[in-house]
């Protein structure tokens, strides 16, 4: 699968074919990754696993108009604060433009590998974290920090200490809070 047509099946896949956030496209795209053995880049970055390849390539599809990126603004002045600490006064929705988008899905609709790729971001989906950014990053940080030391049985104090070496502030709390989704991706393949 081409980049391209895993972002537009990230999009396509939400429920009303509008993802909500930057974090929540790059999460998505990380665990798919992760499920489907694809390598796309993705290094440590404030918010966990980030890929500039995905993200380049994100940018590419706005600008060529195949997908709209709408700002939308947080109902309250003061915004919306992360579990960082972070005040985000907005926030992106991508969702894909019909009339521009219908070859390009079309085409990647017939392409080997589609199926499964599609399963494997249902089966994301279908998760009950799959639409918290915030969850879903903490889970890629401690799925970052697991796979990169090599050893699943790192207690959650080493966890933590390796994800102060990040600066990614993770607290034991939010570490158990996404322990099944990390369970069940590591069972996923198995």
């Amino acid at each position: 699968m081409h980049i391209i047509d895993i972002l537009l099946l990230v999009v396509k896949g939400e429920t009303d074919g509008k993802l909500r956030g930057r974090t929540l496209l790059q999460k998505k795209v990380y665990f798919l990754s992760v499920l489907t053995g694809f390598d796309l880049g993705f290094t440590p970055h404030y918010y966990g696993p980030y890929s500039s390849f995905v993200a380049a390539h994100l940018d590419g599809l706005v600008n060529y108009g195949v997908l709209r990126e709408n700002t939308e603004f947080f109902a309250t002045a003061s915004g919306e604060r992360t579990p960082w600490g972070e005040i985000r006064k907005h926030t992106y929705i991508y969702s894909i433009i019909p009339e521009v988008a219908e070859k390009v899905w079309s085409a990647a609709q017939k392409k080997q590998g589609f199926a499964e790729w599609s399963q494997k971001l249902k089966s994301i989906n279908d998760q009950k974290i799959a639409r918290d950014s915030n969850k879903l990053s903490i889970a890629a940080k401690v799925h970052y920090i697991v796979s990169l030391e090599g050893n699943e049985t790192l207690t959650l104090t080493q966890v933590q200490q390796i994800a102060e070496e990040y600066n990614w502030d993770v607290k034991a709390e939010d570490i158990e809070g996404v322990l099944s989704f990390l369970n069940w991706i590591r069972t996923y393949n198995n």
